[in-house]
């Protein structure tokens, strides 16, 4: 492999760090690798233009947590306007907090190939649930770990043999279609849903006005006035409820219950392995 892309979003951290690994992985190879945070405020134009002159010597590895059984927002959406490929070979790889992974391997799987990506391989990675963090014991707590780590350095490992093979091999979209038949097709009904918000009320005598929850959205879905106001582009990663210093901005269901509905799910779907690669 000469370059690689690796372009991510991780409104919790989780992904952001599986996304690290491989770069700093690839990086003790000697590859060029470009990064790109879909949430960090970086324009993705530049990548997007590399790509266009991408070949076979070069690998795009794409990565999103796993929100309500699919891929967030911003990375359909950056997958959607990649160009053609010509001979450059993909990895998705998502984060999941335990409950259900759902089929967003799948997902981002079919969208590259359908871009003419073949498919080096896949990951998916047990993160801490980004839905707990006032618990003092959340689904996936001290996820990723060492072994998970060591996990996608195998994967990454296998990735750059494949590609440098002169015909390298791409590996079944069916192979990331791993939920149960019922399962998968109840997610996969939500691909042709738009995302619906979670309201979410603000304590108006309490807000500081402070603008942290702003400048912590990932997706620049909040403005001030003079408290937040959401936009159409939230899709409710929950960083302005996690961050906000006063605690004013409250979802319709009550944290404590969505804690009580995750694990329920973990209990009902019992998704082994946690973490697992495929190449």
């Amino acid at each position: 492999m000469k370059n690689a892309f690796i372009v991510f979003c991780s409104p919790a951290g989780s992904t952001g760090h599986v996304a690290k690994v491989i770069a700093d992985f690839l990086k003790k190879k000697a590859i060029a690798v470009n990064l790109l945070d879909l949430g960090g405020g970086d324009d993705p134009s530049r990548l997007i233009g590399l790509l266009k002159s991408a070949g076979p010597t070069d690998g795009l590895f794409v990565g999103s947590p796993v929100y309500r059984e699919i891929a967030v927002p911003p990375v359909v959406a950056f997958l959607d306007d990649l160009p053609t490929a010509s001979g450059c070979m993909a990895v998705p790889f998502v984060t999941w907090g335990g409950a259900n992974s759902g089929i967003a391997l799948w997902q981002m799987g079919q969208i590259l190939r359908n871009k003419g990506y073949a498919l080096a391989g896949a990951a998916k990675v047990l993160g801490v649930h980004s839905m707990m963090w006032q618990s003092d014991r959340p689904v996936g707590q001290g996820h990723p770990d060492s072994d998970d780590d060591r996990q996608v350095c195998n994967m990454v490992e296998k990735v750059v043999e494949r590609i440098a093979k002169t015909t390298p091999e791409s590996i079944p979209l069916a192979t990331l279609d791993y939920q149960p038949e019922t399962v998968g097709a109840d997610a996969k009904k939500k691909l042709n849903q738009p995302w619906v918000i979670v309201p979410k009320t603000i304590d108006e005598e309490a807000c500081t006005q402070c603008g942290i929850c702003e400048t912590v959205c990932p997706v620049g879905a909040i403005s001030m006035d003079p408290g937040p106001v959401f936009s159409e582009r939230c899709f409710d990663c929950f960083n302005c409820i996690r961050e906000c210093p006063e605690g004013v901005i409250e979802p319709a269901v009550p944290l404590d219950k969505v804690e009580v509905m995750i694990r329920k799910r973990v209990e009902t779907f019992n998704e082994r392995p946690p973490t697992q690669i495929f190449t």
